[in-house]
């Protein structure tokens, strides 16, 4: 399994508020993608990508070294890491007035055998590459997406809604956070994708597709994507993490 992920800050943003990490472990041989995507005035933002990324990660890793039934139990970890994470950007925004009301997206990835456990809070998405398809995975905690899920609007017109930034979930904002979970039994060839709305906005599922298949090593794929959303003018910061499986 190879894995590997990028961030850049976009051609308009002055900051890269969001973090991507891409960690393969030994023991257990494991693998774990995360995207955060943080929201925030100043340098909050950052700030809450940084703490939740470095949170979650950090209690999952604890978790999954201390255990041999990692594949029964990755879900439950997820959600414990990602309370933790929830904790120290909330802790962080209500100790210090400046990063008030700070808070991120997260969703994750682990990958343990044939097993991929997914978990997300917000709009940054985990897709599914298999047999040149492409199927979104997550569903986005948004505005537009409860307006699309109750037929208001189309997805093409969510793309270009005014209200398209605005999530309903995030990790750091109340003292307890509701993550969605996903499980997937993965087949050779397959890759998972996970990525901030900076590059799901900008790139169609087509692009994504094309550019998810068109290279073997996951680092060649990961910086083919965000290279392409930054030819096209991402207005936002760009992330993806991805896994070949």
């Amino acid at each position: 399994m190879r894995a590997f992920s990028v961030s850049d800050k976009g051609p308009v943003r002055k900051e890269n508020q969001d973090h991507a990490e891409a960690v393969t472990l030994r023991s257990p041989r494991a693998a774990v993608l995360l995207v955060c995507d943080g929201m925030g005035g100043a340098n909050s933002g950052a700030l809450a990508s940084t703490l939740a990324a470095g949170a979650y990660l950090e209690r999952l890793k604890s978790l999954l070294a201390g255990s041999k039934k990692n594949a029964v139990l990755a879900p439950l970890w997820m959600r414990d890491a990602c309370a933790a994470a929830n904790q120290a950007v909330f802790s962080r925004a209500n100790s210090e007035p400046a990063n008030e009301g700070m808070g991120t997206t997260l969703v994750s990835a682990v990958i343990v055998g044939h097993r991929a456990e997914l978990l997300n809070v917000g709009d940054s998405r985990a897709y599914l590459i298999r047999d040149k398809a492409l199927e979104q995975i997550t569903r986005d905690h948004s505005v537009v997406a409860e307006l699309v899920e109750r037929g208001e609007l189309t997805p093409e017109q969510a793309l270009h809604h005014p209200n398209r930034n605005l999530i309903t979930r995030a990790v750091g904002v109340e003292q307890t956070v509701e993550s969605d979970l996903f499980s997937l039994r993965l087949r050779r060839g397959d890759r998972l994708l996970l990525c901030s709305d900076g590059l799901s906005n900008t790139l169609s599922e087509e692009e994504l597709l094309s550019l998810s298949c068109a290279a073997r090593s996951a680092k060649k794929t990961c910086h083919a994507l965000v290279r392409r959303a930054l030819e096209k003018g991402a207005r936002d910061n760009v992330s993806a993490a991805l896994a070949i499986f």
